[in-house]
């Protein structure tokens, strides 16, 4: 029982840091205006988001413990000894429901809150619809019925629970009792609100995910059925040209490309249709102290420079493959070597994902091309892309972010090839950037 009590005070301890320690006010409400989570707030709530999970499980665990150790029957207990087992999981009933009720009506009181708190988060382990389940759970008429009868029987045992004050082992919870079922509202109608609140998040999201889906197919199909349509043209870029440009490219530089007679170029906004980040090759990770796991590093290898996003997903991959294009443009972000490495460690993380063909920004499930970039580096810096609404989506195109590198010194135009005078050779500098500015400003070639 020692055990189990002090298993309780260190939950109780956890979930007080995790109250304090929840996403602010002011966060909450910048995320609700803008309508989506940018990158620079999705690692903290995750963090938060993982560790109320663990606690929540850990306060489970710990009340099926107090269920199965506190059985009269099973163990010959006395009254007193079930009472103390009772003392210690009802304890941990009521900190679960505070800390439940903080998530769903403080936390994640809106739709776009509900709706990142349902993605899967594979680098925490976190499953997807892990609101739904909570919210279900927390609605869920068996659970309020048996809180309903265990603060009951608390009330009818209310003498032995006063006499427990003076136990050595639970006499401190047994004492903080009516601190805790302050955490709990048993009334009827406190439960048939929030179901009803549940049952309307249940038909929202619903209704959208069946819309999303036909949306998402149709728009999948069409990118698919394009992608696949290629012309038997060799392209401009050269092996010289791609060996010149390895020397040059730094990690975290974005490169943009575009074929010439590439189907996906008529519904792709502007010249520049595509983006890729160049990573660095192993030395250069290494040299700007990047670390990643193991399996990030069983995939950064020898050749693979470049983490790009296309059909068949979030991969790394060589220069060459990358720069086997007729036009590309290199954009560099301002951003010291710390910033760098952090954009680098948290966008190689999305290796593997799926690629992302109804181009919605709001999640992190699955990445379009230039997601890749928004992920590593918004937030970073004085970097802030301009997501732009299209059909109902927050989006930002590679054009985007090329006229976001012309309208602001968080990134800088550092060369270019294939448009123009940059047919034969690789540009740089002043004149990279009007090049690509003509480029932009559809201007013939």
């Amino acid at each position: 029982m020692i055990r189990l009590v002090s298993t309780f005070n260190a939950l109780l301890h956890a979930s007080d840091q995790l109250q304090l320690e929840k996403p602010t006010p002011q966060l909450l409400t910048e995320i609700i205006d803008a309508g989506v989570v940018r990158p620079v707030d999705t690692e903290p709530l995750n963090f938060w988001f993982a560790r109320y999970l663990t606690i929540r499980q850990e306060l489970w665990d710990l009340i099926n413990d107090c269920l199965e150790a506190g059985n009269r029957i099973a163990h010959g207990l006395t009254d007193e000894q079930v009472w103390s087992h009772f003392v210690i999981g009802y304890s941990a009933a009521c900190l679960l429901i505070r800390n439940d009720q903080q998530f769903l009506f403080e936390v994640s009181s809106h739709s776009v809150l509900q709706r990142k708190f349902n993605e899967a988060v594979p680098e925490y382990r976190i499953p997807r619809k892990q609101y739904t389940e909570i919210f279900s759970a927390f609605v869920d008429g068996g659970d309020a019925l048996r809180i309903y009868e265990a603060v009951h029987d608390a009330k009818r045992n209310r003498d032995m629970l006063e006499k427990l004050r003076d136990d050595d082992v639970v006499g401190a919870l047994a004492s903080r009792l009516p601190e805790f079922e302050t955490w709990l509202d048993p009334s009827k109608r406190t439960y048939f609100q929030r179901l009803l609140s549940f049952l309307s998040h249940k038909w929202r999201r619903k209704s959208v995910v069946v819309l999303n889906n036909m949306l998402s197919s149709a728009v999948e199909n069409v990118g698919r059925a394009a992608s696949e349509i290629q012309l038997p043209l060799e392209k401009r870029v050269t092996p010289d040209i791609c060996h010149e440009v390895s020397a040059f490219l730094q990690p975290g530089d974005v490169i943009v490309t575009r074929h010439d007679t590439a189907f996906t170029n008529l519904f792709l906004p502007g010249f520049w249709p595509h983006a890729a980040l160049y990573v660095g090759t192993v030395r250069q990770r290494e040299s700007l102290g990047i670390t990643v796991d193991k399996r990030i590093n069983s995939t950064w290898t020898h050749d693979k420079c470049v983490l790009e996003a296309l059909k068949d997903g979030v991969r790394f991959r060589p220069l060459e493959q990358t720069l086997a294009v007729d036009n590309f443009l290199v954009l560099r972000p301002s951003l010291n070597q710390a910033e760098l490495r952090t954009g680098i460690e948290r966008v190689v993380l999305h290796e593997g994902k799926p690629y992302n063909y109804d181009f919605d920004f709001f999640g992190s499930e699955r990445l379009v091309c230039s997601e890749v970039i928004y992920r590593a580096f918004d937030g970073l810096g004085s970097i802030k892309f301009p997501l732009l609404e299209r059909a109902g989506r927050h989006t930002l195109s590679p054009e985007d972010i090329v006229e976001y590198a012309f309208n602001s010194d968080a990134m800088q135009v550092m060369g270019i090839y294939g448009f123009n005078i940059s047919r034969t050779q690789f540009i740089t500098g002043e004149r990279a950037e009007q090049l690509a500015r003509l480029s932009v400003a559809g201007q013939p070639e």
